[in-house]
C-alpha cells in the first residue's frame, strides 16, 4: 500500500469533479493493474471508506452522476489527461486485471434472470461478432481456401492433406468457433467410455479383442481388412470431440461462403463412391456437408485426366531402363441390368479387359545389366530355345535354437517396398477371341501416350491368365510372319500369373483326390473336409479359389497332424487344447520319424506296393497337397526362390532378365513384410471393387461411367470409401489370410482318421476294394515322355509359342499329333 499512497500524495488536490474523478481513476488503475499474485481477495475498512467517499462525492452537487455514468466517461472520453489514465487497460500489463472485472460484473448481472439474458444477449451477439471476422480467406488454392473440381489433383484426397486442412481451419480460419465447440464438448461430467451405446461400438464393425490396437503378429490370424480401434480412454473421446468440432467449423465456413469446400469437395467424392444415393446427396449438400453431386462427377472427370497423364508418364520411354514396365490384364464382365425392358433397351452383359501398370522397383533395375533387359537379348534367348531339350498343434520344443526349423529357408527374398501401380482405363473386348485382345492392344498403345514404333520396339512384360495368353498367342499366329512390330508382337512376353497358375494346379489335384462324396466308404478328401466341419459341395468353386487353397491347407495340416500324433502313439488319447512341450531331440526325432515314414518318396514307394492301396492314396494326397500350400506360403512370403522350386520353372533366360521378371511376379501392397501377393490376384481384388461401386452408385446400366470414371479412379475411390472409418478413429489393418485348426476340429478330424483307418495302421483280413490314385508327378512325366517318344520328338507343342521367327511355326497343325491321354482344352481357373 505504501506505493499507492506514495502516488496518490504526488498527485494535485481535486480543484473540481472531474480532477477528483481523474483522482479516482488513478486510484483504480494502481489497483487493476497489479499483479495477480499482489490482488486483495478481500477490501480493507479504509479502502472501503475511500469507496464509500468517491460514491459520496459522485453524487453531490455539482454535476450529480453514478459509479456508472463515471465509468462511461471515463472509458469513452477524448480528454487527453483522461485518454493518458487509461491508457494501461489494453496493454500487456494491464490486461490481466481488467479481465478480471468481467467475471465480477458477470455475477452482479446474474443476479436476477433479466440480467442473465441480458448477458446471454450480450455475449452471443460479441461471439457473432468475433465469427463473423474470423472468416476463411477467399479465392482459389493456395492463397484462398477454394478447391476448384477442375483443377483438383489426388493429393487433394489424401490424408494428410486432410490433417493440414483441419489445421488450417481450427488453428487459422476459425479458432474461436471450435475452442468453443470443444470447451463445450470437453466440460465436466461427460460419460466415459463405459457408458458408450453398444449399437454404436457393434455398427463400427470393430473386434473387441482388436481395440487395444493390432500387432503384425496378431493382424495375420485374421483375413481381409479389418478397422481396429487404436485409441481408447480420453484419447479417443478427444479425438471424437475434436472430428465433431472440426466439421461443424467446416459447414459453417461453406454456409457462409460457398467457396470454402475442402471438406465438401471430398465428402461429395466420398458419398459418390459409398454408393449414397441422389437423394441423399441433395440433403447432405443442403445441409452444407458436402458439394453437389454434379461437382463429385466434375472432380472424377478431372481426376480421370490426371490419371491419363499418369499413365503416359510411366510407359513413357526411359533411357536408364530398355525394359517397359509391366502390364497385367484381365477379364472383366458387368452386367447390365434394365428393369424396364423395351425396344433398344435390354439387359446385357459389358464384356471388357482391364488392368494396371507396375512399375519396376528402381533399385531393382539398378542392380540389373540393361544389356540383359533388351529386346534383342529376349529374342536372342528365344532363339535357343530350339535345342532346349525337356529332360503346429501338438507340442513345442525346450529349446527352439536347437530344434528343426518350421519356416524353410529363404532361397531369393523380393524386395516388400510398396509398389507404384498406376490403373488402366477399361477398355472393351468385342469378345474372348484374338480380335478381342487386339483391341485391348490398341487400347493399350493409346493410353500410353506411345507411337506404334515406340511400344512395339522394346521389351513389354505382361501378366494374364490362361484365357487372355490363349488369345494373344491366336491373334500372333494369325499374323505372322510380319517383320512390323505392330503386327507379329515379338516385343510383347506374357506371363501367367501365379496365382492362376495356383488356381488351376490346385483346383486339378483337389479334383484328382477329391473322391465320391455319395458314397458314405470312399476315403477321398470330402471326407477330410467333412470331419473339419466344412461342407465338401462347397470346396470347388470358380467364383472362391482363394477358399478352396485354404481347404486344401486345413486338410494337409490335419493329415499331418494325425500323423504326428500317430508317431507318439497317441492317436488314440486326447490331448486338449494346452501344447504339451517335448525335449529338443525328442522333438526333432519325431519330425525326422514323421518325414521318412509319411512324406519321404522311399514311403510313397513302399506304400505304392501294398495290397491295399489307403496308405498310397493318402501319402500321395499329402505330397500334392502340400505342394499347393508351399507354393501359396512362398507366395505370401514373397520368396520367389521357393515358389519357382514349386512351380518347377526352368530358367533359360539371361540372368538380368531373368531375375526382372522373377521378381516382378509378386507384389506387397501394404509395403509389409510376409504380405505379399500376385499380382493377377491383386487385380482380381481391384475387379472386385470396381464392380462393387459400380453397381451400389445407382447407375448399374451407364458403361461410360464405368469406363471414363470409376476405372482409372478405382484406388481413390476405394480410399475414399475406407476414409469414412478412419474418419471415425479407426485405423485400417491389410492382414493376410491364416487357417486355423480349433481343438474341436482337430479332435473331429483325429476321430475320422481312426475310423476309416486311413494310415492303414491296422490292415484287415478282408479290405474292401479301394480304388488306387495315381501319383500325379509319375503318371504327368509317363505321359509327357510317351508323347515326346511316339508323338512329338521335336517338342513342338511345347515350344510353339516361344519363338515365332519362322513362318509356320504357329499353325495350330501342330495339335494333331495327340492321343485319347492328352486333353487339348484347358480351362481357365
Amino acid at each position: 500500500m505504501k506505493a499507492e499512497r506514495r502516488a496518490l500524495s504526488d498527485f494535485p488536490k481535486p480543484a473540481s469533479l472531474i480532477t477528483f474523478a481523474s483522482h479516482c481513476a488513478f486510484l483504480l488503475i494502481v489497483y487493476l493493474v497489479k499483479p495477480s499474485s499482489h490482488r486483495l481477495t478481500m477490501a480493507s475498512p479504509a479502502e472501503t471508506a475511500k469507496v464509500l467517499s468517491i460514491c459520496q462525492i459522485l453524487n453531490s452537487t455539482p454535476a450529480k452522476m453514478t459509479p456508472k455514468r463515471f465509468m462511461e466517461i471515463f472509458l469513452e472520453s477524448p480528454d487527453s489527461e483522461i485518454a493518458y489514465l487509461r491508457r494501461l487497460w489494453a496493454q500487456p500489463i494491464g490486461l490481466p486485471s481488467t479481465m478480471r472485472l468481467m467475471p465480477l460484473l458477470r455475477n452482479e448481472v446474474h443476479r436476477t434472470k433479466g440480467g442473465y439474458d441480458l448477458w446471454s444477449s450480450f455475449i452471443q451477439q460479441e461471439a457473432i461478432n468475433i465469427l463473423v471476422s474470423q472468416e476463411a480467406p477467399r479465392g482459389y488454392y493456395p492463397r484462398g481456401s477454394f478447391h476448384s473440381s477442375l483443377s483438383v489433383t489426388n493429393l487433394f484426397f489424401t490424408e494428410a492433406a486432410q490433417r493440414q486442412q483441419e489445421i488450417t481451419m481450427t488453428a487459422e480460419y476459425m479458432p474461436f468457433l471450435f475452442g468453443l465447440i470443444m470447451g463445450m464438448l470437453n466440460r465436466p461430467g461427460v460419460a466415459s467410455d463405459a457408458m458408450d451405446d453398444e449399437d454404436a461400438r457393434e455398427a463400427a464393425n470393430v473386434l473387441e479383442e482388436t481395440e487395444e490396437g493390432v500387432s503384425p503378429s496378431v493382424a495375420e490370424e485374421f483375413g481381409e481388412v479389418a478397422y481396429v480401434q487404436s485409441l481408447t480412454g480420453g484419447a479417443r473421446r478427444h479425438a471424437r470431440n475434436s472430428r465433431i468440432a472440426t466439421t461443424i467449423c467446416s459447414v459453417v465456413a461453406f454456409a457462409h461462403n460457398r467457396r470454402h469446400n475442402p471438406l465438401q469437395l471430398k465428402n461429395a467424392v466420398r458419398l459418390f463412391a459409398c454408393g449414397a444415393s441422389e437423394r441423399v446427396h441433395e440433403y447432405f449438400h443442403h445441409l452444407g456437408m458436402c458439394s453437389s453431386r454434379k461437382t463429385a462427377l466434375s472432380a472424377l472427370r478431372t481426376l480421370t485426366r490426371g490419371g491419363e497423364g499418369d499413365i503416359r508418364s510411366v510407359m513413357a520411354l526411359q533411357r536408364h531402363c530398355p525394359i517397359a514396365p509391366t502390364i497385367c490384364i484381365d477379364n472383366i464382365d458387368m452386367e447390365q441390368r434394365v428393369h424396364d425392358l423395351s425396344v433398344g433397351n435390354r439387359s446385357n452383359t459389358f464384356r471388357g479387359t482391364w488392368g494396371y501398370i507396375h512399375v519396376p522397383n528402381p533399385s531393382l533395375t539398378q542392380s540389373l545389366d540393361f544389356k540383359e533387359l533388351t529386346l534383342e537379348a529376349y529374342q536372342a534367348a528365344m532363339a535357343r530355345v530350339k535345342d532346349f531339350v525337356l529332360l503346429e498343434h501338438i507340442a513345442i520344443p525346450s529349446k527352439k535354437s536347437k530344434s528343426i526349423p518350421t519356416d524353410p529357408p529363404t532361397l531369393d527374398q523380393i524386395s516388400h517396398e510398396k509398389p507404384i501401380i498406376q490403373m488402366l482405363k477399361l477398355m472393351d473386348a468385342s469378345d474372348n477371341s484374338a480380335e478381342g485382345i487386339g483391341q485391348v492392344f490398341s487400347s493399350i498403345v493409346a493410353q500410353s501416350g506411345l507411337t506404334p514404333e515406340e511400344f512395339y520396339g522394346r521389351l513389354q512384360p505382361m501378366d494374364g491368365d490362361l484365357g487372355t495368353i490363349q488369345n494373344f498367342n491366336s491373334l500372333r499366329s494369325q499374323r505372322a510372319p510380319s517383320s512390323y512390330g505392330e503386327n507379329n508382337l515379338n516385343n510383347v512376353v506374357f506371363q501367367l500369373g501365379a496365382s492362376h497358375t495356383l488356381w488351376n494346379i490346385g483346383s486339378t489335384i483337389f479334383t484328382h483326390h477329391f473322391g465320391d462324396s455319395h458314397d458314405e466308404l470312399n476315403i477321398g478328401a470330402w471326407q477330410y473336409l467333412e470331419a473339419l466341419g466344412f461342407p465338401s459341395e462347397k470346396a470347388i468353386q470358380k467364383k472362391d479359389f482363394t477358399l478352396m487353397i485354404n481347404q486344401m491347407e486345413k486338410v494337409m495340416e490335419a493329415t499331418l497332424y494325425y500323423c504326428l500324433r500317430v508317431i507318439l502313439k497317441k492317436e488314440h488319447v486326447h490331448l486338449g487344447a494346452e501344447r504339451a512341450t517335448l525335449p529338443t531331440e525328442k522333438w526333432n526325432a519325431v519330425v525326422n520319424e514323421c518325414y521318412e515314414r509319411f512324406c519321404s518318396p522311399e514311403a510313397r514307394r513302399k506304400a505304392a506296393n501294398l495290397e491295399c492301396p489307403k496308405l498310397s492314396n493318402t501319402l500321395i494326397q499329402l505330397h500334392d497337397f502340400s505342394s499347393v500350400v508351399e507354393a501359396k506360403r512362398s507366395m505370401r512370403a514373397g520368396d520367389i526362390g521357393r515358389l519357382t522350386n514349386v512351380l518347377m520353372l526352368t530358367q533359360f533366360l539371361p540372368p538380368a532378365l531373368q531375375k526382372y521378371l522373377s521378381h516382378n511376379l509378386l507384389i506387397s501392397p501394404s509395403g509389409r513384410s510376409n504380405h505379399f501377393v500376385a499380382k493377377d490376384f491383386w487385380l482380381e481384388v481391384k475387379n472386385y471393387w470396381l464392380k462393387f461401386i459400380f453397381n451400389n452408385t445407382g447407375k448399374g446400366t451407364v458403361v461410360d461411367r464405368l469406363r471414363e470414371l470409376f476405372s482409372v479412379n478405382i484406388d481413390l475411390l476405394q480410399l475414399m470409401f475406407q476414409s469414412l472409418k478412419t474418419d471415425c478413429g479407426l485405423d485400417v489393418v491389410h492382414q493376410s489370410h491364416k487357417n486355423v485348426l480349433t481343438s474341436r476340429s482337430l479332435a473331429m478330424f483325429m476321430q475320422m482318421a481312426n475310423n476309416k483307418d486311413i494310415l492303414d495302421l491296422t490292415p484287415s483280413k478282408k479290405p474292401r476294394k479301394t480304388a488306387k490314385i495315381e501319383n500325379t508327378y509319375l503318371t504327368g512325366f509317363a505321359k509327357m515322355k510317351k508323347n515326346i517318344r511316339t508323338k512329338d520328338p521335336e517338342l513342338k507343342k511345347l515350344k510353339k509359342h516361344l519363338f515365332t521367327d519362322q513362318p509356320g511355326s504357329l499353325t495350330r497343325e501342330d495339335d494333331t499329333n495327340e492321343n485319347e491321354d492328352d486333353d487339348a482344352r484347358s480351362e481357365d481357373m
